[in-house]
């Protein structure tokens, strides 16, 4: 049986991931070997992400039998390639469209949740001594042409009404000031919730937390179909064997496919993030730029730009707006990322870029997560969806779906619509192509507005 996915091949594989910075600079150690011949677990956990490592966190110091499938290594997806900014975020809808549609207080638990998630990373961080380069206080939104000014100053509103948080508005001298002088800027508005870190770092810490717990690891373990067995159980087949299970979580993110199970069809869109990264800048280049702090920023395009200046002066310079994932797609990409790193650092036109990566966040139709059991089955979980904001908010959902398979209460903030299954984005395995039309019209607003 092969894997039915909406981009092609190249996605999946280790092209993308050739040149990442963080892979590169970070050498772990394999915590499991393949999978093969047959094995048997009360919970297995296909996605070694921040999901499926939170989850299987919790569900080991409660004592349970845990094993965490991943088709690569741990942490080779989203959780390993990252921009590493553990901020406010999970969902793209608006406040007023979410408090429409679920009411006020689940609104509001929501939003504690967003801030909740914060929090919980820096205990994991704290709680397990993982050293994953943290830096940054809070983040900073940067007013990308001056009519943008006032979005920044609703910004500003909508953070204090949604979170109780002040922010702090910066104009172009001050910004100048802070270090944080670009080409093209305005002004910019100060978060002052999150922190930036090193992704796989996290990941690879979370994952050493988890096994000192007692759970267990399998890489380069492709999970290709997860069939109903007769005695209520679940077969996980992968390639050399089959794993036997009481419950399954499925915690693959962008990296789903249609066909494992096919409940998952339709309801989850991956979308391409891409990242740059500059050789370490001299003090000097940095102080003709004039960019040198370490807040994590993005700015008010609607194909955000998003960057912050690594602890070893490496710029890391993400964007979006690829819809595939082929050789010459991914050049045009690197290209095109180049062309904007100099448009707003035109100091640093000759600076060495050697890395490049990119790979997949992932989207719902709902423009919310889900974290909740599949309906009409019994013990099969997902947890999927965090739109480009999934440091904080996946680590967070795989407590939250691990408490749900315990059948246990939390305390944590567990809104009761993040429990409702995704619907359906049009057009089937075909919608990313949509992707192509929005894109389009979003860079030309990007432009124009």
């Amino acid at each position: 049986m092969s894997l039915q996915r909406i981009f092609q091949a190249d996605a999946y594989g280790q092209q993308p991931v050739t040149q990442n910075f963080w892979h590169r600079a970070f050498e772990p150690e394999v915590l499991g070997e393949p999978l093969q011949e047959e094995h048997s677990c009360e919970v297995a956990i296909v996605g070694g992400g921040y999901t499926g490592l939170s989850a299987a966190l919790k569900l080991a110091q409660q004592g349970v039998d845990v094993a965490v499938l991943d088709a690569r290594h741990i942490g080779w997806g989203a959780s390993g390639r990252n921009g590493g900014f553990c901020c406010l975020g999970g969902t793209i809808a608006e406040d007023d469209e979410l408090i429409r549609r679920y009411g006020e207080v689940e609104a509001r638990r929501y939003f504690y949740a967003e801030r909740a998630a914060i929090d919980l990373v820096a205990e994991l961080l704290d709680q397990y001594e993982i050293d994953a380069d943290v830096a940054s206080k809070g983040e900073t939104v940067l007013a990308h042409k001056p009519r943008r000014v006032d979005q920044l100053k609703d910004t500003a509103a909508d953070i204090q009404k949604r979170y109780g948080i002040s922010c702090h508005f910066h104009g172009k001298d001050e910004l100048t000031e802070l270090g944080m002088n670009a080409s093209g800027l305005s002004a910019g508005l100060t978060i002052p919730v999150g922190f930036a870190l090193h992704p796989y770092k996290y990941a690879r810490g979370l994952a050493a937390a988890v096994k000192s717990q007692g759970a267990r690891f399998y890489e380069q373990t492709e999970v290709l179909s997860i069939v109903p067995a007769d005695d209520g159980q679940y077969v996980l087949k992968v390639r050399k064997g089959h794993l036997r299970a009481q419950k399954v979580l499925l915690a693959t993110n962008g990296y789903s496919s249609e066909n494992m199970p096919e409940w998952l069809a339709g309801k989850y869109l991956p979308v391409q993030s891409n990242i740059l990264m500059t050789r370490p800048l001299s003090e000097e280049e940095l102080k003709r730029q004039g960019w040198f702090s370490n807040q994590m920023a993005y700015d008010t395009r609607t194909l955000l730009h998003y960057f912050r200046l690594l602890p070893d002066n490496r710029m890391m310079f993400g964007m979006r707006g690829s819809v595939s994932a082929a050789p010459q797609a991914r050049e045009r990409m690197r290209q095109a990322a180049r062309r904007d790193l100099e448009r707003m650092f035109p100091e640093w036109a000759k600076v060495e870029t050697p890395d490049f990566w990119s790979g997949l966040a992932c989207l719902t139709n709902n423009l919310v997560p889900f974290v909740g059991a599949v309906p009409n089955t019994s013990g099969l979980y997902a947890a999927f969806g965090y739109h480009g904001n999934g440091v904080a908010m996946a680590t967070y959902a795989g407590q939250l779906i691990a408490h749900e398979m315990l059948g246990e209460a939390t305390n944590l903030a567990y809104p009761a619509f993040l429990k409702t299954a995704p619907t359906l984005f049009p057009f089937g395995s075909m919608r990313r192509h949509l992707l192509a039309l929005s894109y389009t019209w979003f860079s030309l607003k990007d432009r124009i507005f």
